[in-house]
């Protein structure tokens, strides 16, 4: 029999709902439906503040609020947008990092195959302002004499859409002006259409989520590229956060919930992260009329936050408390017997059918009588294993739990990362890296306009630029501000993902490019293997600083968590913390063929070594030595024949 217990982590809000016992945690629930009704009937933002210790069932809240929404019978909460965001961030990008989240939760598929943004956007075109050809002749085909049901019309409307053949839906013209259009960007206006047609929805959920697009790919959705926005690519993404919500209106309010916020705390003391993100919640508090925001926080970062940012987060307060025994009682119980109807013939699986916590369990309590759902959770876990099982061994050591969750997270990385979490990953991981692989020596440190974040120590600065634009226009631009940009004595390192290559039409680039790298400039191209640790190692840290990343039930701190990465650093992140603090700048020579052969690699997939070598007119043993001095560029198969092969991120890598 599988142990009832061992789940006791909520992981996020959006995994399917465990056991639950309604009366844990009534108040806190209550207060969300509470803000979420203001919202609805006074058409007004509202917030609730949920505190709770480590492990006391906050997430899982969120979890049981999602649930209880998309249950709910009352339709106005059913349609109620719901968005799930893990603060794992940092101060500068805390924007682009909530246009992401909403973005991607936005276009979620639901349990009738629709993403909520297509529900939401069915929802405006049933909207009095909203007209078209198509749409036009829909609402005249109304029975005469039926009262107007917008709500039974919007999906009336995505049920006969849907069902109309991508080839004939291409040519259909739906609408041709959008309700509350005005309040619109052209842009998120052609990417609605785009959406409600069925075309191009990958490049739609790029360009939402603010990702950089092609010129051929922005030709696709007929939208216009935004030099503004690579400029200041946060207030590009403030601009859309807002304009999400108006789209939405009093029609769908929108809930977001904000959990991990601990994660902010990037470095002890380190206030910027909770400044960011309170003039966010301030600024959506503000500059809205329809959104929840729900923030989960442990009470000691409460003080963190500047007074009036802190009134709007607390406009109601909500406290998850630790529970005493009869709740605990309620809690492994409910477990137990959920097991129990997974189990329809449980006689026979030995001791579970009827499992009761030893006296053993009571040690899991304070002197207080009360305990984390979390730690009797994982309690129960371990006397069950060992009811069942009497020679079970004990718990594992710390470095090996370390180790397994490191190996899972480096897993899950490679999802994130083929979606487009590139940034993010870049932004945060490194500096975590540094920190930890230079314990001290460099200190980190928001950078401005192109520079993203620096590095400094009493020895000099570095600035680091995220050149990562498919977009060889912005990424010209780019460049050629970092080469105008004084320097005042501080080295440059650009950072681009492994799977971007800059063709050889896209000349102007190169020749910025280059001329960077004879500037003294790094080109760093992190691996992929780098990229998908860089992800795992801040998915780490932000569990643990959040006091959700716990061994046997017990929170492991940040500290452990570095002296244990500091121990057993990949070999591909110390290469690439070499590269941007010490290793010498690469050849304009050698950073010329580095692209060619990325190019080449990119555009074939696979290749032999001798074809590479004819067609980038070098000789064969110089593409070799390249590949195996900068392996994240390329994979290479030894022969005969020797084949190079584009590199992707895979579990297990």
């Amino acid at each position: 029999m599988m142990n009832p217990f061992s789940s006791w982590i909520a992981g996020d809000a959006w995994a399917l709902p465990e056991a639950d016992v309604g009366e844990i945690g009534m108040p806190a629930f209550d207060a969300c439906r509470r803000a979420i009704a203001a919202t609805i009937d006074e058409n007004r933002t509202t917030a609730v503040l949920v505190r709770g210790a480590p492990g006391s069932g906050k997430t899982h809240l969120m979890r049981r609020l999602r649930a209880g929404l998309a249950q709910s019978p009352d339709e106005r909460l059913r349609e109620t947008l719901f968005v799930y965001i893990r603060l794992s961030t940092t101060a500068n990008t805390i924007w682009r990092h909530l246009r992401r989240r909403i973005a991607d939760d936005l276009m979620r598929t639901g349990p009738d195959g629709s993403m909520h943004l297509e529900s939401l956007a069915y929802r405006v075109l049933a909207g009095p302002g909203s007209h078209g050809r198509a749409l036009d002749r829909f609402k005249r085909e109304l029975p005469d004499g039926l009262p107007w049901d917008e709500r039974r019309f919007a999906r009336a409307l995505g049920v006969t859409l849907r069902r109309v053949p991508e080839s004939q839906l291409a040519s259909l013209e739906i609408f041709d002006s959008l309700e509350g259009d005005s309040r619109l960007s052209p842009g998120l206006v052609k990417a609605l259409r785009h959406l409600v047609h069925r075309q191009d929805l990958v490049l739609v959920r790029s360009w939402l989520r603010g990702d950089s697009l092609t010129e051929a790919d922005l030709d696709k959705l007929g939208i216009a590229e935004d030099s503004d926005a690579e400029e200041n690519p946060e207030y590009a993404a403030r601009e859309m956060v807002i304009m999400l919500a108006r789209l939405a209106g009093a029609k769908m309010p929108m809930v977001l919930c904000f959990d991990q916020v601990e994660a902010l705390e990037t470095t002890p003391g380190e206030l910027s992260g909770f400044l960011a993100f309170g003039g966010a919640v301030s600024t959506l508090h503000d500059e809205t009329n329809n959104l929840v925001l729900i923030s989960c926080m442990q009470s000691s970062v409460e003080p963190m936050f500047r007074r009036a940012d802190y009134d709007r987060i607390a406009e109601q307060k909500a406290l998850l408390p630790l529970l005493g025994r009869r709740d605990a009682m309620r809690l492994v119980h409910a477990r137990r017997d959920a097991m129990r109807l997974v189990h329809a013939r449980l006689e026979a699986a030995g001791p579970g059918l009827a499992w009761t916590p030893p006296t053993e369990f009571d040690s899991v309590f304070n002197t207080e009588g009360l305990a984390s759902a979390r730690s009797i959770l994982a309690k129960a876990a371990e006397l069950f294993d060992r009811t069942r099982s009497p020679g079970a061994e004990q718990p594992r050591p710390l470095a090996s739990f370390l180790q397994q969750e490191w190996d899972s997270r480096v897993d899950a990385a490679a999802e994130s990362i083929s979606q487009g979490d590139v940034d993010e990953a870049l932004t945060q991981g490194i500096q975590e890296l540094i920190a930890a692989s230079a314990r001290g020596k460099w200190k980190a440190g928001s950078g401005s306009r192109d520079i993203d974040f620096r590095f400094e120590s009493p020895t000099g600065r570095i600035d680091v630029s995220l050149c990562n634009q498919k977009n060889m226009n912005s990424l010209a631009a780019r460049l050629r501000r970092l080469g105008r940009t004084p320097r005042d004595g501080a080295k440059l390192v650009v950072l681009r993902d492994p799977r971007l290559a800059v063709n050889k039409t896209a000349r102007a680039t190169r020749r910025y490019l280059d001329e960077l790298t004879r500037a003294g400039a790094r080109v760093v191209r992190p691996s992929i293997e780098a990229l998908q640790a860089l992800e795992a190692l801040r998915a780490l840290l932000a569990d643990s600083r959040s006091g959700d990343l716990a061994c046997a039930g017990s929170p492991i701190p940040p500290e452990t968590v570095l002296d244990w990465f500091t121990q057993n650093m990949p070999s591909s992140l110390a290469d690439l913390a070499e590269n941007i603090t010490g290793r010498e700048p690469a050849s304009p020579v050698d950073a010329q063929v580095r692209e060619d052969l990325l190019s080449l690699v990119e555009e074939r997939c696979l290749i032999t070594l001798e074809d590479a070598a004819r067609e980038m007119r070098q000789e064969p043993l110089l593409v070799r030595q390249t590949v195996l001095a900068s392996p994240g560029l390329a994979g290479l198969l030894e022969g005969p024949p020797a084949l190079l092969y584009r590199l992707v991120p895979t579990a297990g890598a």
